[in-house]
């Protein structure tokens, strides 16, 4: 929380500055919190919020602010897979239980993706698509059919990209899909810093007749890359784990999808 001491003393430039690193603490904040814990009007933290916003910092909401900051890099898959990892792997525990007998599945980059299969059931008979190379070695031992995409591998992502692996999605109607995310934003969508990945996850939600289900740790909430794979409306739930706030949590709902807690 941040702190009440001395905050009627405060310059504005410090007062913005407290509303920044509560935005990294938090994907959401809103004006009454901010107003009581700064000891400042409701009307001078909206002020605030809207020269914050103008410097591109956050996004006003109804309320209150979200935290939006641009990623420009994109990250390697090993590095990633030991952010977050206790909270990914709660996250994947959850997407793998929503896979049923007979469904196909899409199953995109990423390594929450990934660690849906270390919770399949050995027996289930299922069928997933991919273009992921560390979710079909993740397989192994499964009695789920795997079908991998072709295309160009990328040792970043440990996946396939291209053409070939588009063509290829084009021959599957799915009943679900899950894919990972590297940036989401209520107002942004699902988005990447790669133009490839966008590709592959847009082909693969047009393709889905059932659920479209995103797994996004918190720390993805708020951040937003440079291409558009998809508005939240074309998702059906995003599930994410409890290091999100209340607020950030309605914010999704209220884009589209279910925002599912686990």
């Amino acid at each position: 929380m941040l702190s009440a001491s001395n905050v009627r003393e405060m310059l504005p430039a410090e007062r913005r500055a407290r509303i920044v690193a509560a935005l990294r603490r938090h994907p959401a904040v809103r004006v009454a919190a901010l107003s009581e814990e700064l000891g400042v009007s409701e009307i001078t933290i909206r002020r605030d919020l809207l020269l914050l916003e103008q410097e591109g910092v956050l996004a006003r909401t109804y309320g209150g602010a979200m935290r939006r900051q641009q990623r420009t890099d994109e990250p390697g898959y090993e590095d990633n897979a030991l952010i977050h990892a206790a909270q990914k792997d709660r996250i994947a525990q959850a997407a793998a239980a929503m896979i049923e007998p007979r469904d196909t599945v899409f199953l995109g980059s990423g390594t929450t993706v990934a660690q849906m299969l270390r919770y399949i059931d050995p027996k289930l008979a299922a069928r997933a698509v991919t273009h992921s190379l560390a979710a079909a070695a993740e397989a192994r031992g499964l009695s789920l059919e795997i079908v991998f995409l072709g295309g160009l591998y990328r040792p970043a992502i440990d996946a396939v990209e291209g053409t070939w692996a588009l063509d290829m999605i084009g021959h599957f109607n799915a009943d679900k899909a899950f894919l990972g995310a590297d940036c989401l934003d209520p107002r942004a969508g699902l988005t990447t810093p790669s133009i490839a990945v966008a590709a592959i996850e847009l082909a693969m939600i047009r393709r889905t007749r059932g659920e479209v289900a995103v797994l996004a740790d918190s720390s993805k909430f708020g951040l937003v890359g440079a291409v558009v794979v998809c508005p939240l409306d074309q998702i059906d739930v995003v599930l994410v784990d409890g290091g999100i706030d209340a607020e950030a949590c309605e914010l999704i709902r209220r884009a589209g999808p279910q925002c599912e807690v686990v």
